[in-house]
């Protein structure tokens, strides 16, 4: 694998690292899970030896043309919140299950996909009692095939000209019910993949282009809200369709030699522009730790999923590794396939930026995810919230990626990474048009992106799986779910400070209409931050589950009465009265009814830099646009601000961070001393009870200065 990983990395025996871990099950084989690209076939080499690189450039183009055309039809047509605001993914993929073209959304759905369709190749296409046709339209939710969780859901239909298959479309994204105990699918408390609804591996639901109505029923009858279910995948075959019939036209004006050979040729100039950005980095090896605490299962507890990356000539080996055991007390365990297509949200949003995105790309990294593990689980356990794993590694390498690009000619992709404290709010019950509903509110999809190394990270930028979506509408949302939003804002304090801050959060306050609510919620970094800051600058914050319970707020509207809901206001003043809940992301399903309030964003990013070094009129125009309180710009970022004059004290400020520098080097220590003190800190028993062996889960009396080195 390369000098420094055979020097300096050593895999701990009886453990898997470079696959699922678990064995082949009914519509799951991790064997092709885990393949990367398969072999080139003969029409795609006779079709290659036609092409220019014009004509290969002309069919990239096209063919982006083509899913992004996609993605705007599914998102217009369908009426779930997740995919019109953009958790969704359309694509194109090579006959053999290799994703060629992306629109996004969600670039790490792709990523995913294939698994299915190459399950589909090999098991089914020559099975008599399936068969592979044309019209043929399948589904698929199933984490263990190669999916997310079971919220996710697929649809796929192969692209045949005059009789041989020559590609595959795909479409699909976050649903809204999946049939699971809690309403919306999350279920926070679920130990088991059978308590997370249905899981449906590739399955042929339709056709001739047509769906099968008896399958529709049972998919339909297996979920909350048949009727959005129903429609949302009726809206996905449209997209298909779409897909399919924009695919072939350019087969009948090229030829489908080129065509073919065309999506093939694409995947290799990815590979190649791949390889050559990586030469042009500095060859090490990188590490990051991150910690997850969220309920286990109703138990507070400390996992640790730590990251270390070697980069050598045009390679990359991604090592996941002393990383806290399985605890089945939850569903926050991730799979070694949903790892691997995580880092694509960072791969190809950042470091291959200005590369296609599509699977060429992570051909020349190696993913070694240690299992089993909260990271690398086995079947049976929940892993509807594996997403908060797989998204500690993607920001450990978020960190990593941006130190290896630093001193390199793509400098321009260094920062800190985009927020990833979820809370999650699920709304459930009947809406303003009379039909069941159950789903997030997408017009909270607006986190905050990381400082960069030369500016300060957007605000309210996107999701955190599409860093760059929408966030939809209050008045469509207020329609097609049982809640309404009072007020939108960003919120004071609400992101990692730095000489270049983090972006805040949109911040939603909302509460039920008029038949009340039902509400459940999921997510992490309850207390410890998920948003790492980079180079100095600091974490965005914690983002824990703020309710309020029957307040007077309704009562004092009624009384003509102005009041100010925003978060920071309602929890530092308290103006209103009411039962105040700052609580766990995680918890079941309860009522809510009209005046409880509900607070709903999805954290803010890191900061970039000494906040010391942070121009005194940036920190100014934070505090005039509500950003940050006079007590952060005095206490962080060491300027006084005339309250007068709302002036800044130029002397004063001067004064102020030269005395916290002074006070910084009186807590200095050399680093053996510091090493001393440091290895006799531990946490409570209690927090570590699923954590493994302290500090190394995996090695038991650990006392090396640095963790992860075994040798």
């Amino acid at each position: 694998m390369g000098q420094l990983f055979d020097a300096h990395a050593r895999l701990f025996d009886g453990l898997i690292y470079e696959i699922d871990a678990y064995g082949r099950r009914p519509g799951c084989d991790p064997e092709l899970i885990s393949r990367g690209l398969e072999p080139i076939t003969d029409l795609e080499r006779r079709g290659m030896a036609q092409l220019s690189e014009v004509d290969t450039e002309l069919l990239t183009h096209k063919l982006t043309a083509i899913v992004e055309e996609a993605r705007d039809v599914y998102m217009a047509l369908s009426i779930t919140e997740s995919v019109i605001t953009g958790d969704m993914n359309c694509a194109l993929f090579t006959a053999s299950g290799d994703p060629v073209a992306v629109a996004t959304g969600i670039y790490f759905h792709t990523m995913l996909n294939n698994a299915q369709i190459k399950y589909a190749t090999k098991y089914y296409r020559n099975d008599p009692t399936v068969g592979l046709a044309d019209g043929d339209i399948y589904f698929f939710n199933d984490e263990l095939g190669g999916g997310v969780h079971a919220f996710d859901m697929f649809t796929a239909m192969p692209v045949f000209w005059k009789g041989e298959l020559v590609a595959w479309a795909t479409c699909g994204g976050h649903q809204g019910d999946s049939g699971s105990p809690t309403p919306g699918g999350f279920n926070a408390k679920a130990r088991t993949r059978y308590e997370e609804g249905i899981h449906v591996p590739m399955m042929r639901i339709g056709e001739r282009f047509r769906l099968r109505q008896d399958i529709l029923d049972f998919l339909a009858g297996s979920v909350r809200n048949p009727f959005v279910f129903a429609a949302d995948l009726k809206s996905r075959v449209a997209t298909l369709d779409v897909l399919r019939k924009r695919l072939l036209r350019e087969i009948e004006r090229r030829g489908v030699e080129p065509v073919v050979g065309g999506m093939r040729r694409i995947l290799i100039k990815s590979e190649e522009a791949a390889r050559a950005r990586l030469r042009e980095l500095t060859d090490g090896i990188f590490r990051a730790v991150m910690f997850n605490d969220d309920e286990l299962g109703g138990q507070l507890g400390l996992t640790r999923i730590p990251v270390t990356l070697f980069k050598e000539g045009d390679g990359m080996t991604v090592l996941v590794q002393g990383v806290s055991p399985e605890n089945g007390l939850g569903p926050m365990h991730s799979t070694w396939h949903l790892v691997r297509a995580s880092t694509a949200v960072y791969m190809f949003s950042y470091f291959f930026r200005g590369l296609a995105p599509n699977a060429g790309l992570l051909q020349p990294i190696r993913y070694l995810v240690e299992g089993p593990s909260i990271a690398n689980s086995r079947d049976e356990l929940a892993h509807g919230m594996g997403t908060s794993i797989s998204a500690c590694v993607v920001n450990g390498l978020h960190v990593l990626g941006s130190k290896l690009l630093f001193s390199s000619p793509h400098r321009e992709a260094v920062q800190a990474p985009h927020s990833r404290n979820i809370m999650l709010m699920i709304f459930a019950g009947e809406n303003r048009l009379g039909y069941a509903t159950a789903n997030f509110t997408g017009s909270a999809n607006a986190s905050g992106q990381g400082g960069r190394f030369d500016s300060d990270g957007e605000s309210a930028v996107g999701f955190y799986w599409g860093p760059f979506t929408d966030a939809g509408e209050t008045e469509d949302t207020d329609a097609r779910l049982p809640h309404f939003v009072l007020a939108r804002r960003l919120e004071k304090n609400y992101h990692g400070f730095g000489r270049y801050r983090g972006g805040s959060p949109l911040v939603e306050i909302s509460t039920c209409g008029h038949l009340g609510c039902f509400m459940s919620s999921w997510g992490s970094a309850d207390k410890i931050s998920h948003n790492p800051g980079l180079m100095g600058g600091y974490y965005g914050p914690p983002n824990p589950r703020v309710v309020i319970k029957n307040t007077d707020l309704f009562e004092r509207i009624e009384r003509g009465e102005e009041v100010d809901i925003s978060q920071y206001e309602l929890l530092t003043r308290r103006k209103l009265k009411g039962e105040y809940r700052l609580e766990a992301s995680g918890q079941a399903t309860q009522a809510f009814k009209p005046g409880d309030l509900m607070c709903f964003g999805l954290g803010g990013g890191g900061g970039y830099g000494d906040v010391l070094e942070r121009e005194p009129e940036r920190v100014l125009g934070d505090l005039r646009e509500n950003l940050i309180t006079a007590e952060v710009a005095l206490k962080i970022y060491g300027v006084v601000v005339d309250p007068a004059t709302g002036l800044i004290d130029s002397a004063a400020s001067t004064r102020r961070r030269a005395a916290i520098r002074r006070e910084r080097l009186r807590k200095g220590k050399p680093f053996a001393a510091f090493m001393r003190a440091w290895q006799r800190k531990k946490p409570p028993e209690a927090i570590l009870k699923y954590y493994g062996a302290w500090p190394e889960p995996r090695t038991p009396g650990y006392d090396k200065p640095f963790w992860g080195l075994y040798r």
